[in-house]
């Protein structure tokens, strides 16, 4: 699993992939067969650390609460106990998010 906080592209992937591929051809750490996979985490990804809500700042998201409510907004701002989002102003503890995701703007 490959992060960057300006994205990861294709090109990235595969050249880290090349690289691995060919480290492993020469130290052999694992034996018999194996599949290397290189990826992102992808846009999807649950937000749960504080990095990934600092590297969210400013995106839209989708936060389902404990309750099973569903509140959409940009975020603004947040701190280790709560998040706030612009629309609809809402301060949201964390404690309540039972799932907040990156919603995809194209």
């Amino acid at each position: 699993m490959v992060h960057k906080n300006c994205g990861i592209t294709l090109a990235i992937c595969e050249s880290i992939s090349r690289e691995v591929a060919d480290l492993f051809d020469i130290e052999d750490p694992i034996a018999g067969r194996y599949r290397l996979e290189v990826t992102s985490p992808g846009l999807d990804r649950p937000l749960e650390t504080d990095g990934d809500f600092t590297r969210a700042c400013g995106r839209l998201l989708k936060v389902v609460l404990t309750s099973g409510r569903a509140v959409k907004g940009r975020l603004i701002a947040w701190e280790a106990d709560r998040i706030q989002l612009d629309s609809p102003a809402e301060i949201v503890a964390r404690a309540d998010i039972a799932k907040a995701n990156i919603e995809p703007e194209l």
